[in-house]
């Protein structure tokens, strides 16, 4: 039996990888283009009910289950609530104070809420390149901070409320990661979950 090749293997993972990025990395730009349109909260609504709708047809095509129990419905709203309502505002009125570019570059910070709360609720370890590689990103949206504050012409309190919508975004988005690595979560089809709650969220 044929081993696959490395330069196979790598494109399965660049591959998928690329996409997410582009997906993920154009996300601030369609926020940034839906502004002033409607208000933040209703950009958000008419977002996820159309996603949440398509996601629940999905899961129909793949012939996963609908219906919730009690845990299920409680799961999805604190998702809902979590990743698709305050996530999604905060960063909505973030890029209302700065730019999307300062945003997506703050929300890298993801990763050190992620790894705490993995440590307090799943058990995770925190390695020692982690930690320093979390000082670091650290310092650098503080130094983010310093110059875009010097830059704008409003001053500082605008660059400081929109990193501070940022912050509280990353906060609530890190909540819905570790609960969707929980055993809970798992318990559940993926695409019925996510529907539900993004229609929750919306």
């Amino acid at each position: 039996m044929n081993s696959p090749s490395p330069n196979s293997s790598k494109l399965a993972i660049l591959i998928p990888f690329g996409i997410v990025t582009l997906i993920w990395g154009s996300t601030w730009l369609v926020i940034r283009h839906q502004l002033g349109v409607v208000p933040p909260t209703w950009s958000v609504t008419y977002r996820f009910i159309v996603a949440g709708t398509f996601m629940l047809g999905y899961a129909l095509f793949r012939g996963e289950r609908i219906a919730l129990d009690a845990r299920g419905w409680a799961f999805a709203a604190v998702t809902g609530l979590c990743q698709f309502c305050l996530n999604f505002n905060f960063v909505y009125r973030a890029e209302g104070y700065v730019t999307s570019g300062l945003v997506a570059v703050v929300f890298a910070l993801l990763l050190l809420p992620n790894a705490v709360f993995a440590r307090i609720f799943l058990g995770q370890k925190l390695g020692r390149q982690l930690i320093v590689g979390m000082g670091v990103a650290m310092a650098g949206v503080v130094l983010l901070f310093v110059r875009e504050a010097r830059v704008d012409p409003h001053g500082p309190g605008q660059v400081l409320l929109g990193i501070g919508f940022t912050l509280l975004a990353i906060l609530s988005a890190s909540i819905a990661n570790v609960m969707q690595a929980t055993p809970t979560a798992r318990a559940y089809p993926m695409a019925t979950m996510l529907g539900v709650a993004m229609l929750i969220g919306a």
